[in-house]
């Protein structure tokens, strides 16, 4: 893992915390220690710690003369029917089906008046302050010198919390007159810099959990973009010589990449190899802590690689704010600047922004607005209104996501938890990619001897627990080789946001909002063996949607000129391929966007003849806690479960 994995390995859960981790996959290596060695106590206590506490990241302290930015939220006018029709122009069985509306269009029904936005930006201009308005009418980007965004609004920017005042973040409420402040939904970013902000620093990889690999990483033992295409039926598309040309597939990231490594990737997966297909798109933000960007990132490599190979001719642009750490005022900048470019028809990210009780730590702190979940959704529910199809990674640590639970000093202390869920890829505006472990049948390696096999018979939800059987065995395993514990936690994202009410389209569809799980792992994250499956309900958002091979033990090749040929895996790798996909159906010609998938796939799961295929089974199904649900079409532990495409692009209006 790069440096940036190990401090933004993401933070946080099954997408989890917020720090937009990211949630897809690294490469990982079966250590190779004997099963008898004895290992120290302090070694198995390091890993423990590893897992359970972290140093706590504190932000760059700005000066007078450096650099800051903030974005200014507006409301939206008539905010219940801007998100209503982001919902309506994606159901087919609505009069607004398809009406999709452009940004000017959007600027035009529900962004602020020219008077508020006028007034804005005067005032900063008059402050020496810069600023750029993106094209939805809804949020002003701020940049200059901290100094005079410090005496504009009567603060410093090292100590700078959040009031009832939304402009005020210091002991006294600045000048502004009233009817420019009684427009701002919120202010986001301006408490980035006070010193009591936090980013945990943790080599536990939050939202990038990786199994072990017993095998070494050969094409033959291993998935591509072919292997993909066969296994979802990706294949018939391209029969009907759909290649993705005419697209732009965007993809959301928190690192960088070098070009060369994507073309020598498409070349050896047979997709147009051209550099030209590739677009760095530089996106206005911040930087919370200056020096760790790396250059080029697996995780951003991974995710350009297989969306621009599963469509073999769409464009690839990357939209990345030039930092590693998912401000949440760089996520939603990324978003408005692919909205702004209104060529990008289908989004992927990979990175989460942290579990939700890490952002409720923050506004406890006064250190982010208190309307952060309402920011996030104005943002993410555009790509619905513009008719933008936006896939993000559920996560990969399973259902029991990592929480934050305390800080105390230069501590941060953690935990797993079943209800504390990133609100990013909850977000009922996106439709949230689990993962699934194809059929496989692996030994495991221990200094090149076999000592035990593990397998999956059939495809199954995403869950780690396929090593029980194994480690059951072996009881003295995890003791003797603590350095592989956390390669056995993981497992898809899923389970229930209760950040938010259950969405419409998921209302009434069975399995929703009921669950079946067995308690696989403990409090101290060991293997629970022949738990009881428990039956019972919950209610919020039920995610993923839909799910697709994640695991890396079943995993993809993936190219680097600096370390080669490896294996990734993680929900973050469906994503790519996922938007991919949506790239090919709309390349269809007299197709018209498939905008947000959710409303659609929900209704046709619950048809005859449905091209989604359910996860049911109770045993040898699980994301680490929910399984399969008998006679349903909805499980926690893989959402629809898996996407016959062919038969997608047939019925899907």
């Amino acid at each position: 893992m790069d440096q940036m994995k190990h401090i933004i390995q993401q933070l946080l859960l099954a997408f989890g915390v917020i720090f937009i981790f990211s949630i897809g996959g690294s490469t990982s290596a079966f250590a190779a220690s004997g099963l008898g060695t004895s290992t120290s106590p302090s070694a198995f206590g390091n890993v423990y710690e590893g897992m359970m506490l972290a140093d706590r990241m504190s932000p760059t302290k700005i000066k007078p003369n450096s650099q800051a930015s903030f974005d200014i939220i507006l409301k939206p006018q008539n905010s219940d029917g801007y998100f209503q029709k982001a919902m309506d122009v994606n159901d087919p069985t609505k009069t607004d089906f398809k009406n999709y509306l452009t940004p000017d269009q959007i600027k035009q029904n529900y962004g602020q008046t020219a008077d508020v936005i006028n007034g804005w930006t005067s005032l900063l201009k008059e402050n020496h302050l810069t600023t750029h308005v993106y094209n939805n009418g809804l949020v002003i980007y701020v940049s200059g010198k901290a100094k005079y965004v410090d005496k504009l609004f009567k603060t410093n920017l090292n100590t700078a919390t959040y009031h009832n005042d939304p402009v005020q973040f210091g002991e006294s409420k600045p000048n502004i007159s009233s009817n420019l402040k009684d427009a701002v939904l919120a202010i986001v970013g301006m408490a980035d810099h006070n010193k009591k902000f936090f980013f945990p620093d943790t080599d536990v990889s939050f939202d990038d959990n990786v199994p072990l690999i017993p095998d070494k990483p050969t094409a033959s033992a291993y998935g591509n973009t072919s292997t993909f295409a066969k296994n979802y039926d990706v294949d018939s598309l391209y029969n009907q010589g759909l290649t993705g040309k005419g697209q732009t597939v965007g993809i959301i990231s928190f690192g960088n990449v070098t070009t060369s490594d994507l073309t020598h990737f498409w070349k050896h997966e047979n997709a147009n190899d051209s550099k030209s297909r590739f677009n760095m798109v530089k996106v206005k933000g911040n930087v919370y802590k200056g020096g760790l960007d790396t250059g080029s990132d697996s995780e951003a490599t991974m995710d350009a690689e297989y969306a621009g190979s599963v469509a073999p001719q769409a464009n690839i642009n990357m939209y990345y704010a030039g930092s590693p750490i998912p401000t949440l005022i760089n996520l939603l900048n990324d978003y408005l600047t692919a909205y702004d470019d209104n060529n990008v028809t289908s989004l992927s990210s990979s990175w989460g922004i942290g579990p939700n009780n890490y952002f409720q730590i923050l506004e406890k702190m006064n250190l982010i607005p208190s309307q952060y979940i309402q920011v996030l959704n104005l943002v993410l529910a555009q790509a619905a209104l513009q008719g933008i199809s936006n896939f993000v990674a559920a996560g990969d640590n399973g259902a029991l996501n990592y929480t934050i639970v305390g800080v105390s000093g230069k501590n941060v202390m953690m935990d797993r938890s079943i209800s504390d869920v990133d609100p990013y890829v909850s977000s009922p505006w996106v439709t949230s990619a689990g993962g699934t472990t194809a059929a496989f049948r692996k030994h495991v390696l221990v200094n090149d001897k076999v000592v035990g096999t593990i397998e999956a018979t059939k495809e199954r939800s995403w869950g780690t627990d396929y090593y029980w059987s194994f480690l059951r065995s072996y009881p003295n395993y995890l003791l003797n080789m603590p350095e592989n514990w956390n390669d056995i936690l993981g497992g898809g994202g899923g389970g229930f946001g209760h950040a938010y009410q259950t969405p419409s389209y998921q209302e009434g569809v069975p399995g929703v909002n009921t669950f079946n799980a067995r308690e696989y792992l403990s409090q101290l994250s060991q293997p629970v063996y022949d738990s009881t499956l428990i039956h019972g309900t919950d209610t919020g958002r039920n995610y993923p949607d839909i799910s697709a091979n994640a695991d890396v033990t079943t995993g993809y090749l993936t190219y680097q000129k600096s370390s080669g040929w490896n294996v990734s895996g993680g929900t973050s790798i469906v994503t790519p391929q996922f938007a991919g996909v949506a790239a090919l159906i709309n390349s269809k010609s007299g197709n018209s966007r498939m905008g947000f998938w959710n409303p659609q796939l929900y209704q046709l799961a619950t048809k005859d003849n449905s091209p989604l295929h359910p996860l049911n089974d109770t045993e040898n199904n699980s994301n680490l806690y929910y399984t399969g649900q008998p006679n349903t079409v909805y499980n926690q532990a893989s959402g629809l479960g898996t996407v016959d495409f062919g038969k997608l692009l047939d019925v899907y209006k």
